[in-house]
């Protein structure tokens, strides 16, 4: 289950968050920073959802998006997503 909560996207497994994606937003910008997964559900797209899961509320919302975070950036590259 994907959870949204302040400025981050949840994963969570048993109810334990085994996953998240931490972002700011200021003004029309969200910066993705972080990303991480436990090491044992590394490989199986938990991380790309989430990144998939938050350009979505981006562009929902009208932000503009910058990735700190490496991983978001490949992805976002990756997929064709506009980046600042």
């Amino acid at each position: 289950m994907y959870k949204f909560s302040d400025n981050k996207i949840e994963y969570i497994l048993n109810d334990v968050v085994r996953g998240v994606l931490e972002f700011r937003i200021n003004d029309d910008m969200a910066d993705i920073y972080h990303t991480y997964v436990d090491d044992d559900l590394r490989g199986q797209g938990i991380a790309g959802e989430l990144v998939k899961k938050a350009f979505e509320y981006f562009e929902k919302n009208n932000y503009k998006v910058k990735c700190s975070c490496s991983y978001a950036k490949n992805w976002a590259l990756k997929h064709g997503k506009d980046i600042c």
